[in-house]
């Protein structure tokens, strides 16, 4: 049949398609995760449940608390909210991630949307936990699913973070059209 010879087309720049999968030059799919220092873009993924969505999409949360940020400096966080949703739904940028003592956390509940007794949950016996500090939440115009992605780049949503590779980097921001909100409460 013709369509079983047919090439396969480019997609917005990006290699040809084989088997719904793009391959890179190198005959393979593109990895999500970074693979070397080389590999490493300006960002990370960070899984959240779904009941955050709304939260962080609407831009009243300004601090996230995780038991494991990554060691080295980020720009970008980029925001998986898992099922139902199950899609990357934005991105902050990152003012700083560090760790901070259990009070710290407290004080700063309203900003990470959670109460003194859910921060004491989470922290568990601990003393302290990873902080990032975020600026404003820019929105996917166009989330992607975790089987869209896969379309185009080797994902799998991450427990922890997970250092996003330079090309999916580039391909999740083409395909996502990330936009800036104002947060709540400021000023339009």
């Amino acid at each position: 049949r013709a369509s079983d010879r047919a090439e396969p087309a480019i997609l917005h720049g990006h290699p040809p398609c084989v088997d719904g999968k793009t391959m890179s030059m190198g005959g393979t799919i593109t990895d999500a995760k970074a693979s070397s220092a080389e590999d490493r873009s300006d960002a990370i993924i960070v899984s959240f449940d779904s009941r955050w969505h709304d939260a962080l999409n609407s831009g009243r949360i300004s601090c996230i608390i995780r038991k494991r940020i990554p060691k080295d400096a980020y720009e970008w966080l980029y925001v998986h909210v898992n099922s139902p949703i199950g899609a990357i739904c934005g991105r902050a940028k990152i003012n700083s991630a560090s760790g901070i003592t259990l009070i710290e956390a407290v004080n700063l509940a309203d900003e990470i949307g959670l109460s003194e007794k859910e921060i004491y949950s989470y922290v568990g016996n601990g003393n302290s936990i990873g902080c990032y500090r975020i600026g404003s939440f820019e929105l996917a115009m166009n989330p992607k699913k975790t089987g869209e992605i896969n379309k185009l780049v080797n994902y799998n949503p991450p427990q922890s973070f997970l250092i996003l590779s330079k090309p999916a980097k580039q391909i999740i921001d083409e395909m996502s059209e990330f936009c800036s909100i104002p947060a709540e409460g400021a000023e339009s």
